[in-house]
């Protein structure tokens, strides 16, 4: 084997075994990463329940608001109106 090819082969076996290094890093991170994700959904749920529980209620709220206004609209609208006293 020429002096060239074995420098060659080395520089690719070197440069694999750094790429297989660096993958086996972003695995490391990948998973470390995926912890906080799960870690941070569990302490943030309970908080968002919380909310969303609250968005209905004040919805139902405004819903049930705006029926009685309603209604007290067309109450006004199907009234007879009053004429003035002279």
């Amino acid at each position: 084997m020429s002096v060239p090819a074995v420098v060659w082969l080395a520089v690719g076996l070197a440069t694999v075994v750094i790429l297989v290094a660096m993958l086996l890093g972003l695995v490391k991170q990948v998973k470390r990463l995926a912890g906080s994700v799960l870690e941070f959904q569990r302490a943030v749920q309970p908080e968002l329940r919380s909310i969303q529980q609250e968005a209905e209620s004040a919805q139902r709220k405004a819903d049930h608001l705006q029926h009685e206004r309603a209604a007290r609209q067309e109450e006004r609208l199907t009234r007879p109106k009053r004429r003035g006293r002279r």
